[in-house]
């Protein structure tokens, strides 16, 4: 454990998704850490000189939806240059829901790669998020389905059916089984209800059996907080601890540091008192989650204009440019007139244009991924276009696929919460080299995350202007 070094660099963390990323950032931000998410790991030396107040930082991915073949390409070489930062802590965010597989987003194997660069001496994992309605009970995983219901991952009627990644095993060390040979053991609540001392000694009894991969239960955020408060003790630079969870370690994390006098209150500017409105908002969503399919509806009853884009079209060559003209065409008449719009490609899991796109894709001999490649490409063409022209200030991107596709076509350099909207979906300012996207506002929305009014309340929220709240440049 570090003591009084306000100048360290205390995080490095990885989101394997965007809109998770920025969910870490909000997470972090809120607890007074200066926090930056980059798209490519920065030297040491362009952090020092170009964001100093900087006390965690990120590196947004797209390690879930990636083949397992893929991995150690992707992620070895951030890992190196992370490693640079001789941050006490490196964290590996994954879902809440920890959706994954042996063949996609392998958790798993991003363990055995993060244990190769870092040698840490175990790795902790705590999946679970309090805040957004996700639980570990004695192994078990459990998730809220938007604001109601709570279930057991493997009966859960979106993620037990997730058309990638079912997770139909709720054991959360049965399922991480089936993606590496590594052991793994167990802190469960008993444990934790027993304190401190009791949770190092297990930890302690793990090392010494050798059983590298330990998973923490978290019921209440109390839970969260021991254990992060836990691993920061074990914390050093030479020998960083490699954590692997939710968004939601970043609340533990802080509160931790903020116990160990290793943050300032001043050190974050919420710039309250300049903010302004932003105008209309632009919504761009690739999401076919129940979630995100009632929001829709929400804003379309609270008067945003919609407009459907017919995805299998995207995945033709043939049709793509007259499908990607009429879209831009529309939006651009819908924002030139000072409508908030929502463009999406599904209204819920229910609807008609997933088994169109599915046959279009069986019938051009796409797989998964390539398909998801091709239109999260669409995609960002039509919002860099949109963004060109009319110039929105706000923009929400909705599925955590699709953010990571599209943030690509806006040559996002960099993203810094701007305010929280509800939780784990921030709006964040955009560093970038384009000029219509530099200082745009942003959020990426998980496809079940955020509250059915959702877009009126990004689109409502007032925030400081880009160049008074920035933490650093470019």
């Amino acid at each position: 454990m570090l003591k009084g070094d306000r100048k360290k660099i205390l995080l490095a963390f990885y989101g394997d998704d965007f809109t998770g990323t920025t969910a870490t950032a909000e997470a972090l931000t809120e607890t007074g850490t200066p926090t930056v998410i980059f798209t490519q790991p920065p030297t040491v030396s362009f952090l020092a000189e170009h964001f100093p107040q900087v006390k965690a930082v990120g590196v947004a991915g797209t390690a879930r939806t990636l083949a397992v073949d893929k991995l150690e390409d992707a992620l070895t070489p951030v890992f190196e240059t992370l490693k640079e930062y001789h941050a006490p802590v490196f964290l590996y965010k994954v879902c809440s829901t920890f959706d994954s597989s042996e063949n996609i987003g392998s958790i798993g194997r991003a363990i055995e790669i993060g244990k190769e660069v870092f040698s840490p001496d175990f790795v902790p994992i705590l999946p679970a998020a309090p805040k957004l309605g996700r639980f570990t009970v004695f192994g078990h995983h459990f998730a809220a389905l938007g604001q109601g219901e709570t279930y057991r991952l493997d009966r859960h009627p979106s993620m037990a059916h997730h058309p990638v990644t079912p997770m139909q095993e709720s054991e959360l060390r049965l399922h991480l089984a089936r993606q590496t040979e590594l052991k793994s053991g167990l802190i469960n609540l008993f444990v934790l209800d027993k304190g401190m001392d009791h949770v190092q000694a297990l930890l302690d009894r793990f090392i010494a059996e050798s059983i590298p991969v330990v998973f923490f239960d978290c019921l209440y955020e109390q839970h969260l907080m021991l254990a992060c408060e836990v691993i920061w003790q074990r914390a050093r630079s030479e020998k960083p601890v490699f954590f692997v969870g939710s968004q939601e370690l970043g609340y533990g994390l802080g509160r931790a540091w903020q116990k160990a006098g290793l943050l300032l209150a001043s050190q974050v500017d919420s710039a309250d008192k300049r903010a302004s409105d932003k105008g209309s908002l632009f919504v761009l969503s690739g999401s076919c989650a129940t979630v995100t399919g009632e929001q829709i509806l929400w804003a379309i009853e609270n008067g945003f204009l919609d407009i459907e884009i017919r995805p299998w079209k995207l995945l033709d060559p043939a049709d793509k440019p007259l499908e990607q003209e009429q879209v831009i065409e529309a939006s651009l008449s819908a924002l030139q007139e000072g409508h908030s719009l929502v463009v999406h490609t599904a209204i819920g899991p229910n609807d008609s244009r997933i088994g169109l796109t599915k046959e279009k894709a069986k019938e051009l001999s796409l797989t998964y991924e390539t398909a998801n490649e091709i239109l999260g490409d669409a995609l960002g063409e039509i919002a860099l276009k949109i963004l060109q022209v009319s110039n929105p200030r706000r923009f929400v991107v909705a599925g955590g696929d699709t953010a990571g596709r599209i943030q690509k076509h806006l040559s996002i350099q960099a993203l810094q919460v701007a305010k929280p909207i509800g939780i784990a979906a921030p709006l964040c300012y955009v560093y970038s080299s384009e000029p219509r996207a530099n200082g745009l506002e942003m959020a990426f929305k998980g496809g079940q995350i955020g509250s059915v009014d959702y877009f009126g309340k990004a689109q409502a929220v007032r925030t400081a202007d880009f160049e008074t709240a920035a933490l650093g440049r470019f």
